[in-house]
């Protein structure tokens, strides 16, 4: 297998979860990365979840590698011991969000802390969420009013969410799949997520890797030395990256590692 060069020392990763750690495939992790972590681990590479999903959504996942989680795309950052980070959107963005559900412009899942609801199904609700593997419960959404919500996804396509961005005032939005926007407060996203670790860590830019997939992945790419673009990823990522990995479903976790020379062996 061919090598990568690189003079860092990596002493940390992040890693995607949809499309990047678990596979659309089959919607679990390929057994690779299991021993990629294993691996990176035992090598003293401290490893970490970066993903849009919430804390509930990641059962799929072995905790007992990963050393903290950045989830909500950001807005929430714990460990097995304690929350270390959270900012919630601002309530009156989610107020907007609802009123133009209720208006019919688009479906939204509304994500707290401890659960997910959905405004209602179509055909995009049904796309994404069959891509993903995961199901949300259709509830009265009008209780995200008084709640802390830590991202919304919005169902619009690709050149639709101007009618989001126009009517809010404090939400960035990301794509990673065409089915969906993730909104969340303009403060958060996944790279100054990562910065917070790496701070919380006492580690450097050019000690860390990340590895992505979709277009909420990108920001990682600027926060880190070394950024790694899965095979199945989407155009932009491959381009923006340094390296360009296999698939998911391809070892391309395991493969990468190999090619850095952080792990060594052949994949049993």
């Amino acid at each position: 297998m061919p090598t990568w060069n690189t003079d860092r020392k990596i002493k940390a990763a992040f890693f995607d979860a949809d499309g990047t750690m678990l596979s659309f495939t089959t919607h679990a992790m390929p057994a690779s990365t299991r021993h990629a972590l294993r691996e990176l681990r035992d090598a003293g590479v401290k490893c970490f979840l970066a993903t849009g999903r919430a804390p509930y959504q990641v059962d799929d996942i072995p905790i007992g590698d990963l050393e903290a989680f950045i989830l909500f795309n950001g807005q929430f950052i714990l460990n097995r011991y304690a929350v270390l980070y959270q900012e919630p959107v601002d309530r009156d963005d989610v107020a907007t969000v609802v009123q133009q559900v209720h208006d019919g412009l688009y479906q939204a899942i509304f994500m707290e802390k401890d659960r997910s609801y959905l405004s209602g199904y179509n055909e995009r609700v049904h796309s994404a969420l069959d891509m993903a593997g995961i199901s949300i419960p259709v509830d009265d959404i009008d209780q995200a009013l008084d709640h802390d919500v830590y991202q919304m996804n919005v169902f619009l396509g690709p050149g639709e969410t101007g009618v989001v961005r126009d009517a809010t005032k404090h939400l960035k939005l990301t794509r990673w799949s065409p089915n969906f926007v993730d909104a969340f407060p303009i403060s958060g996203g996944k790279a100054r997520a990562v910065r917070r670790v790496l701070e919380m860590y006492d580690l450097k830019p050019e000690e860390a890797m990340c590895f992505g997939d979709g277009g909420n992945d990108l920001g990682m790419f600027d926060a880190v030395g070394t950024s790694i673009a899965m095979g199945n990823g989407n155009s932009e990522v491959k381009e923006m990256a340094d390296f360009v990995t296999d698939g998911v479903d391809e070892n391309g976790i395991w493969n990468a590692c190999v090619r850095l020379g952080l792990i060594h062996g052949d994949l049993l």
